[in-house]
Parts: structure tokens; C-alpha cells; sequence
């Protein structure tokens, strides 16, 4: 397994308010990609804190009591959802960070995927990129109901709302999947400054002209910031 994760501010944004972080563990590599939300520097803190609570509490926890490494991952997620809570609480501020959480499991031979708000997870293979995780956002809540039309949800007004963040409440959930690895995978873990830029064709097109992760994930933030780069952009890329 090889990995590169770059987080870039993009054109236009003051600060970058995205954030990402790993640790490996025995049979286990973690991964988080985080995105924040918030007024003033806010969204950065919320961001930074739930990676940064995510690894620790995974590199404190006692692996041996648990039987399935999937718990380990949803306990990690709720106390980076207690430290994100309790500081916006302390400074009396609304803030709240998407994150994708990544568990590969050697042992298993499977992905654990766990996922809040709008960043995403895809998993390209045999020459197709698939997104794996489903936005929380209102527009898909609204297409699930039937409220809202699929050709009509590029030009909804509130396209960028999503409907579940870690931090906002004092509890949280995730959506979580698995799916066997294979050789060869190449996962991309993004926030929506790489997606809300470039099409799906023009990410696998990267992808075939790099073979190293490093120069996939900086390839794709280049042709985000060159396709307009109005959002923070961070891409881990992982290659099995």
C-alpha cells in the first residue's frame, strides 16, 4: 500500500478549512479527510480537531477488546464528535467538519468506510471510478422523496446544504459499509472542493496518466485550482 494526502486553500479562500490525517496500527491503516464549516476560523478548528481526535483515540485504544475493527472506527468518530461538540459549546460558536473515515483491514481483506456529510470516497478499479460514499445533503434527501428531480439538482439553490456533520449535536451517525480489496484499487478520499470542480472523466483521466499517488493527488488539485478552485482541496490517494 502506498499513499500521498495534500490539502491545498484553493483561489479564493482566506483559510483552509480542510483537513486530513492517518495512523497504521498492527493489521489496520486509518485515514480521515475532513472538511469544516463554521464562521471566522471556526471550520479550521472543527476540521483539525476531529482528525486529530479520530488518530488519537485510535493510537490509545486497547485493539485486543475488540472483536470487530468497525467498532473501533465508530467509537473513534463519536469522540471526535464529543471534542468537536464540547469546544463549539466552550466558544458559545456554531462549527461542524464532514469526514470520511477509511479502515483497511489486512486481516479481513476488506475497506471499512465510514462517512458524515459531503465528503466523499471513491474506489477506482478495472479502469472505472465508483463513488462509494452518498452525500448527505438536502438535495439528495430531496431526490430520495421525489421532491426534486435529478436534472434539476445542479441549479437547486441550496446544492451545497448538507444534513449531517459531526460537532453540531452530541450525537452523530455515520454510514458504513464495507467492500473486499483488491489489487490494485486506487481510493480517492476528497472534500468537495476536487468534486464540485471536476467531472468524473476528468479524475480517471489523472488517474491514467499518473502512476505515482503523490503525482495523482497533486495532479487533481492542479486541475481543481486550474478549473476554477473556488473551494478548499484536499485528495488522499491510496494505491493497494
Amino acid at each position: 500500500m502506498k499513499f500521498s494526502s495534500i490539502s491545498n486553500i484553493g483561489k479564493f479562500r482566506e483559510t483552509n478549512e480542510d483537513s486530513y490525517s492517518n495512523v497504521s496500527i498492527d493489521n489496520y491503516d486509518f485515514f480521515i479527510v475532513a472538511d469544516g464549516m463554521g464562521g471566522h476560523s471556526d471550520g479550521e478548528l472543527a476540521s483539525s480537531l476531529a482528525s486529530k481526535s479520530y488518530t488519537d483515540f485510535i493510537k490509545n485504544a486497547k485493539i485486543d477488546k475488540y472483536e470487530d475493527i468497525a467498532d473501533l472506527q465508530a467509537d473513534a468518530i463519536k469522540y471526535s464528535n464529543e471534542k468537536v461538540f464540547e469546544i463549539a459549546k466552550e466558544k458559545d460558536e456554531k462549527m461542524g467538519t464532514t469526514v470520511v473515515c477509511l479502515c483497511i483491514d489486512y486481516i479481513k481483506n476488506i475497506y471499512h468506510i465510514s462517512h458524515i456529510g459531503d465528503s466523499r470516497l471513491y474506489l477506482y478499479r478495472n479502469d472505472e471510478l465508483k463513488q462509494v460514499t452518498k452525500d448527505h445533503s438536502l438535495v439528495n434527501e430531496l431526490i430520495d422523496s421525489g421532491a426534486l428531480k435529478e436534472d434539476e439538482a445542479e441549479n437547486f439553490i441550496n446544492k451545497n446544504a448538507i444534513t449531517r456533520a459531526v460537532g453540531i449535536s452530541q450525537e452523530v451517525k455515520s454510514d458504513y459499509k464495507t467492500i473486499e480489496i483488491k489489487d490494485d484499487d486506487i481510493i480517492l478520499i476528497a472534500t468537495d472542493g476536487l468534486f464540485n470542480e471536476l467531472k468524473v472523466n476528468s479524475i480517471i483521466s489523472v488517474i491514467k496518466e499518473n502512476e505515482d499517488v503523490y503525482d495523482i493527488s497533486s495532479s487533481l488539485i492542479d486541475a481543481a485550482n486550474a478549473s476554477g478552485g473556488h473551494d478548499n482541496i484536499t485528495v488522499t490517494t491510496i494505491k493497494m
